[in-house]
């Protein structure tokens, strides 16, 4: 869930100096790292300042791209959608994007 551990080694900082730099103990980074405890808003906020990152980015969800991956429950519409969607084959498939994205960008 939490990219702690992958961000703070990117950047090469030991537990010890991100605990230092949000004002925490070792510990804390530790168990939030392990899934013991987890982050208060606060240091959630705090560790995204320290990895330039946003907080939904740090939580796990939002990849890399913006994208926010919430999980949802789907509409009945969205899951007929879906349901059709899944019958088409691959290329298929590209055509219905693509003439989706035309139709946003008529929007």
């Amino acid at each position: 869930m939490y990219r702690i551990r992958q961000l703070r080694e990117d950047k090469k900082i030991s537990q010890r100096a991100l605990a230092e730099k949000i004002g925490v103990s070792f510990k804390a980074v530790n168990f939030w790292e392990q899934g013991k405890v987890e982050p208060s808003a606060k240091y959630i906020c705090a560790l995204a300042d320290v990895f330039e990152c946003s907080c939904d980015y740090l939580l796990g969800r939002e990849d890399d791209f913006g994208n926010v991956n919430v999980m949802r429950e789907l509409s009945e519409q969205e899951k007929l959608w879906l349901g059709l969607l899944s019958k088409l084959k691959p290329s298929q498939r590209v055509s219905v994007i693509d003439y989706i994205n035309y139709l946003i960008s008529k929007m």
